[in-house]
């Protein structure tokens, strides 16, 4: 997009328009002849532009055509024919037929440059004044780049440049459909016995928080692989604020993280991982990771309250999982056998050697904290001999 021709097509709208005017348009380049200091005849590269008033009740036109500086250099009538202005009147008017050779289809409309304006801020996910404010070059990289670019939060900026919430949301949400690194969690259901994700984050209902590479989200300071979204019922996105970033930065955190029916709990390291800001629950964390088919998978968790350090987790129901979480694995994340107990749960969890959990033979009587309930099996008996 030209910056100089937009800019110009404007200007002649708020000095040259009226009420008649129904097309403003760049037409393309001629060459004038003219006169140097020297006396020698030079040719003259000027952009051409066309305002043309309609009358409404008869549909006569006239066509006024202007140069880069807004100066008039000649018009048609309603009867077709060229004229040039008085003040080009005895000079060469040969340029006349190079108008004449102008077609109106072949230039562009002000209305069409707007148009084009909006949708290449939409597709970059930067407003219109960021837009013109690139040079070509720049421009062209970001648009060869525009793939990396993600989810704009930054509402307000975007609001500023009239950007409305409904153009807001539609953009977010293409570029939602553009990563493939993303994971969906319904905050509407339970993750203990009583209270639902919405509940102890303290957001509405209806909403769900969407885990997304960290990269994919533009002007992101954060440090982890993944970041965390809320998207509210109407598709708008904001910040999860209630979380605080605890892992990614320095080390990995493990995790004793059990499946939505407690047969299957395995030691995990997660590099996201994020406190939960909640009267609800104090020692609530977020964490993110890649499954084994690629997936992204999301896992609600409880730290030890007194040192925070390793968790307890389950794993959350994303968009491709259809079953829920059973009753059982959620009364262990609840405020009596959950918050109470987390620190028996990972002195029990850290009992059992490595290659139980890596061979996938813990379940979720293995660390809820009651050595009473702990599986037994023929494997732990010959061991112990």
């Amino acid at each position: 997009m030209d910056r100089n021709i937009y800019a110009t097509l404007n200007e002649i709208k708020e000095t040259k328009s009226t009420e008649s005017t129904s097309d403003i348009r760049f037409l393309g380049t001629i060459n004038m002849e003219n006169t140097d200091i020297t006396g020698a005849k030079v040719d003259i590269a000027k952009d051409i532009f066309v305002v043309i008033d309609s009358d409404q009740e008869t549909g006569d036109t006239v066509e006024k055509f202007y140069d880069e500086n807004q100066d008039l250099i000649a018009y048609r009538d309603k009867e077709g024919r060229l004229f040039p202005t008085e003040k080009y009147m005895n000079e060469n008017i040969g340029f006349l037929s190079e108008i004449d050779n102008l077609e109106l289809e072949g230039g562009i409309s002000l209305e069409e440059l707007d148009k084009k304006l909006d949708e290449v801020s939409k597709a970059l996910g930067i407003s219109k004044s960021d837009v013109l404010s690139m040079t070509e070059v720049e421009l062209d990289q970001v648009i060869e780049d525009k793939d990396s670019i993600g989810l704009d939060l930054s509402q307000d900026e975007q609001e500023k440049d009239g950007v409305n919430q409904e153009e807001i949301n539609e953009r977010n949400n293409e570029a939602l459909e553009n990563i493939n690194s993303r994971q969906e969690i319904n905050l509407d259901e339970k993750v203990d016995e009583r209270r639902t994700l919405a509940e102890i984050l303290g957001i509405e209902a209806g909403c769900k928080l969407l885990a997304v590479d960290s990269d994919k989200i533009i002007g992101n300071k954060n440090t982890t692989r993944f970041s965390l979204v809320i998207q509210g019922p109407d598709g708008s996105l904001r910040q999860a604020d209630m979380l605080e970033q605890v892992g990614g930065k320095d080390s990995d955190k493990t995790i004793y993280e059990t499946n939505r029916d407690g047969s299957k709990v395995e030691k995990l390291s997660v590099k996201s991982s994020y406190a939960i800001n909640s009267p609800l629950v104090k020692n609530g964390i977020i964490t993110v990771r890649y499954g084994d088919t690629g997936r992204l998978k999301v896992s609600y968790g409880l730290t030890d309250p007194t040192s925070h350090r390793d968790a307890v987790a389950q794993e959350l129901r994303g968009r491709e999982i259809m079953y829920r979480t059973e009753r059982d694995v959620r009364e262990e994340f609840g405020p009596y056998k959950g918050n109470r107990d987390v620190t028996k749960k990972i002195d029990e969890a850290e009992r059992h050697p490595e290659e139980e959990f890596e061979n996938k033979q813990i379940d979720l009587n293995d660390i809820d904290g009651d050595l009473s309930t702990r599986t037994f099996s023929w494997r732990r008996c010959v061991g112990s001999n």
